[in-house]
């Protein structure tokens, strides 16, 4: 009965919030009922700083301390659980779950990697993969390449993430961003051989030249997130929403401005479009390995049983797993996946509301976006590791941080320690992927 209550609260507040939004977005500022008047924006007082050459390194030295330490940490549980400390064991401490599967699509490509005669990793996007590859031209070790790639990919995006929230919300929150940003408890996964710093970087540098009206570059960074995960073609989205929101196209149709508007949709659209590439090229993959385009879809179903469903349906999934039974050899499922993931959908809700009225639309056009798209699965593992690229959730924090500043520093402190708890079940084993 509890649970139905919170599942209806959950519909409802996510009905409003998505309403508060689009309205935003369609320039509204409040809604009249009657005598009740709503305001649905509440403008921050929040203003940019320059971002310097010193907040660059100061936040590359964060980014490179965070990666330093993750695999401090996997070098010491070797040395204290593992077989000594080693290069193969340090190997083995990461090359858990996708890792290896991405490991192998990098050796072997997605037609010869295959599962009972299928190619069933097609299901992974390609991007990263390939660039494994492609390192491995000069590196001639695959892992090793994987790590550098993440790595790297991890300290620009704390950089680029740092000049983005500076620029537009002060230097205190750009650090405090930076901050909660690393601390999150999955966060260690940016040092994995996992998509997510490449994807982080690449939604962020596209994000960063939506902002800045850099049409055909956003399309471009747009593209090749696309290309890394099935979420960077809802940059598109995020483009066409900045654009509405500052070129005002329903105002120049109806002062019939036919010129500006022609030179909006070969300026403009035309290049928001280019982020469907991506997953063009993606299906290419699929047509050229299988003959079927939508091969992926085919293979989520067969070997994960994944597919889309609404998200109350996820939520009561992840309900009924955590109260359920495990089975043998997956005890600590329920405090590593399921009951993590039921956690953060309230947190991540929260603020939802806390944010939709305040922080500029196209960011909680894609928080939203990146909430339910992750938590509308049918088979729901990697929620937690997914949020991790959720860039506006660490404003929302940092922001918030700054008018409780005690909250903000035991939320860090309860991130911090919830990473080193994961990370270290990561390395034993347990099920986080």
């Amino acid at each position: 009965m509890l649970f139905t209550l919170f599942l209806i609260f959950a519909v409802l507040a996510t009905l409003v919030c998505i309403g508060v939004l689009i309205a935003r977005i369609l320039g509204l500022s409040c809604a009249d009922f009657g005598r009740f008047r709503l305001s649905l924006e509440k403008p921050m007082s929040l203003q940019g700083d320059p971002f310097t050459r010193r907040d660059a390194l100061e936040i590359l030295a964060l980014a490179l301390g965070m990666i330093c330490l993750s695999y401090g940490v996997s070098l010491l549980y070797c040395g204290i659980f593992g077989n000594g400390v080693s290069l193969n064991e340090f190997y083995y401490s990461w090359r858990k779950y996708d890792a290896y599967h991405y490991l192998k699509l990098a050796e072997l490509g997605y037609a010869d990697y295959t599962e009972n005669g299928k190619p069933l990793f097609l299901v992974f996007f390609p991007l990263y993969p390939w660039l494994i590859r492609l390192l491995h031209g000069i590196i001639p070790d695959y892992q090793l390449c994987g790590h550098l790639i993440s790595s790297l990919c991890y300290a620009g995006s704390c950089v680029l993430f740092g000049k983005l929230v500076t620029e537009e919300f002060g230097r205190k929150v750009g650090r405090l961003s930076v901050l909660f940003l690393t601390a999150y408890p999955f966060a260690f996964f940016f040092s994995s051989i996992h998509t997510e710093s490449l994807f982080l970087l690449l939604s962020l540098a596209s994000f960063y030249c939506i902002r800045r009206h850099d049409w055909l570059l956003a399309g471009l960074l747009g593209a090749l997130a696309a290309l890394t995960r099935s979420q960077g073609v809802f940059l598109a989205v995020v483009a066409f929403a900045e654009y509405w929101m500052t070129e005002h196209p329903v105002r120049k149709l109806c002062q019939k401005d036919w010129k500006g508007l022609w030179k909006d949709f070969y300026g403009k659209i035309l290049c928001m479009a280019i982020v469907a590439v991506g997953f063009i090229i993606y299906l290419i993959l699929n047509w050229r390995v299988t003959g079927d385009p939508f091969a992926f879809s085919d293979f989520q179903k067969e070997r994960w049983n994944q597919g889309f469903t609404l998200f109350p349906n996820t939520l009561t999934l992840l309900k009924n797993a955590l109260v359920g039974t495990p089975r043998e050899g997956y005890e600590f499922v329920p405090y590593t996946t399921w009951g993590p993931q039921l956690v953060l959908f309230v947190f991540c809700l929260v603020f939802l509301i806390y944010g939709i009225r305040w922080m500029p639309p196209v960011y909680m056009l894609y928080y939203t976006i990146c909430v339910f798209l992750n938590f509308s699965l049918t088979n729901p593992l990697s929620c937690c590791r997914y949020i991790a690229c959720a860039f506006p959730l660490p404003i929302m924090l940092a922001v918030g941080s700054q008018r409780r500043p005690l909250l903000g520093k035991i939320l860090l402190v309860i991130y911090a320690v919830l990473q080193g708890v994961f990370m270290l079940a990561y390395f034993a084993g347990k099920h986080i992927c």
